[in-house]
C-alpha cells in the first residue's frame, strides 16, 4: 500500500513547515490527489491518521481535493476533461491526447 508512504511524506513536509512556521500543532491538511494519481483516497486519508499520530498533527483532518484528468489533445490542441481513459477528442474527433492534468499530489496548504 503505497498511501502509507505517501501519508508519512506529506507528514513529514507539513510538520518541517508548520516547525518552521514556530506552529506547535497542526489541525488540517489540503492535498490535491489527480484521478490518473493511481492513489486511493480514502486510504490515503486512513493512512493519514495512522502517521500523524503522537505528532504535532495528531488529530489533524485530511481534506482530499480530487482534480479532474485533463487532456490536451495532439490534433487540435484542444483541452477536455475526458469520460473515458481513450475517449475521443470533442472538438476535432481526434485520438491520442496529451495528460495536462490529474497526476498530481500536492500538499496545497496546512493550518496549525
Amino acid at each position: 500500500m503505497h498511501e502509507l508512504a505517501l501519508s508519512q511524506s506529506i507528514v513529514e513536509l507539513v510538520l518541517e513547515r508548520a516547525a518552521a512556521e514556530r506552529l506547535r500543532t497542526v489541525t488540517r491538511g489540503v492535498v490535491e490527489v489527480g484521478a490518473a494519481a493511481g492513489v486511493d483516497p480514502e486510504a490515503l486519508r486512513f493512512c493519514f491518521e495512522a502517521v500523524t499520530e503522537e505528532t504535532a498533527a495528531s488529530g489533524a483532518k485530511l481534506v482530499i481535493m480530487k482534480m479532474p484528468r485533463r487532456v490536451r489533445c495532439r490534433t487540435c490542441r484542444h483541452e477536455f476533461e475526458p469520460a473515458a481513459a481513450l475517449a475521443p477528442c470533442p472538438a476535432c474527433g481526434g485520438s491520442g491526447g496529451e495528460l495536462v492534468q490529474g497526476r498530481q499530489l500536492r500538499v496545497t496548504s496546512f493550518d496549525g
